[in-house]
C-alpha cells in the first residue's frame, strides 16, 4: 500500500521536474515568469537583428534622421526669399555676408541691391562686428594709459567682446547659410530698419 501511492506521484511529477519534495504546481508558476522575460529578451534581440522592423528600433532611427537635416525647412524658405541681384541663393548671400565678418557685410550691402533678407543679414553683419570692433579699439586706446587697475578691467572686457564675438559668429553664419531670419535683440532691429529703408529708397 506505502509503495502504490509514491508510483503513482512519481510518474507524474519526476517526469516534469523530478522532485518528489515539491509537488504542487506552484513551480511552473514561479519559473515560467523567469523563463518568459528571458526568452522575450532572447526574441527581442533575434528581432532587433532581422530588423529594423520592429517599431522601437524603425521608429528612433529614422526619427533621428529626418530632424538631422531639418535644413531642408530653410530649403523651403529659401523660395519666398526671392531672387538676388548677384545671381546666387539668397542663403548663400547671407551666410558669405558674416564670412569676414563687417567687410563681407559691407560688400553684399551695397552689392545686393534687391533681395531684403540679404540686406538684413548684411547689415547685421556691419553693425555687431562693427560695432564690437570700435570697443575694441576704444579698449585698446584706454589701455595705452599706464593705469595697472584699469588695465585688469580692460583685460577682462577684451576677453569678454572676445568670447561674444566667436560666438555670434558662429551662430550668425551658421543662421545665415541655413536661410533662417535670425535677428539679434538691439542689432537686428537697427539692421532691420537699414535693410528696409534702403530697398524701400529704391
Amino acid at each position: 500500500m506505502n509503495w502504490n501511492p509514491n508510483q503513482g506521484q512519481d510518474p507524474n511529477q519526476p517526469g516534469q521536474y523530478g522532485g518528489g519534495y515539491n509537488p504542487p504546481p506552484s513551480q511552473p508558476q514561479p519559473t515560467d515568469p523567469y523563463s518568459g522575460p528571458q526568452s522575450g529578451y532572447g526574441q527581442q534581440q533575434g528581432g532587433q537583428q532581422y530588423g529594423g522592423y520592429q517599431q522601437p528600433a524603425g521608429g528612433y532611427q529614422p526619427g533621428g534622421y529626418q530632424q538631422g537635416p531639418y535644413g531642408a525647412p530653410p530649403s523651403g524658405t529659401q523660395s519666398p526669399l526671392g531672387p538676388t541681384s548677384m545671381g546666387m541663393q539668397p542663403n548663400v548671400e547671407a551666410g558669405l555676408s558674416y564670412v569676414l565678418t563687417w567687410v563681407t557685410g559691407l560688400i553684399f550691402f551695397f552689392m545686393e541691391k534687391q533681395n531684403r533678407f540679404v540686406r538684413f543679414h548684411a547689415m547685421q553683419s556691419i553693425l555687431f562686428f562693427g560695432g564690437l570692433t570700435v570697443l575694441r579699439i576704444i579698449l585698446s586706446v584706454i589701455g595705452a594709459f599706464d593705469v595697472p587697475f584699469l588695465g585688469l578691467i580692460i583685460a577682462l572686457l577684451s576677453l569678454a567682446i572676445g568670447i561674444i564675438g566667436l560666438v555670434g559668429y558662429i551662430v550668425l553664419l551658421i543662421n545665415g547659410f541655413q536661410g533662417k531670419y535670425f535677428k539679434l535683440p538691439i542689432v537686428g532691429d537697427y539692421a532691420e530698419k537699414y535693410a528696409n529703408q534702403s530697398v524701400g529708397g529704391m
